[in-house]
């Protein structure tokens, strides 16, 4: 799950995929662990990457 970082801090290098396990606030990093991104989601340090190409979803059908 990709991650934009809203404040820095300091985590496990191998789950982060850092070398110091330090990340920098406004950063965009890739976390395979779910649980992980979730907490750091839940704390509020970072949230999740949105898609560039949002769409507004059609209706499927017409009243």
């Amino acid at each position: 799950m990709e991650l934009k970082i809203l404040w820095g801090f300091e985590g496990d290098p191998e789950k982060l995929k850092t070398p110091t396990g330090r990340v920098a606030a406004g950063s965009t990093i890739d976390v395979e662990d779910e649980e992980l991104a979730h907490a750091l989601i839940g704390k509020g340090l970072a949230e999740k990457v949105k898609p560039s190409n949002s769409k507004a979803a059609k209706p499927s059908e017409n009243k």
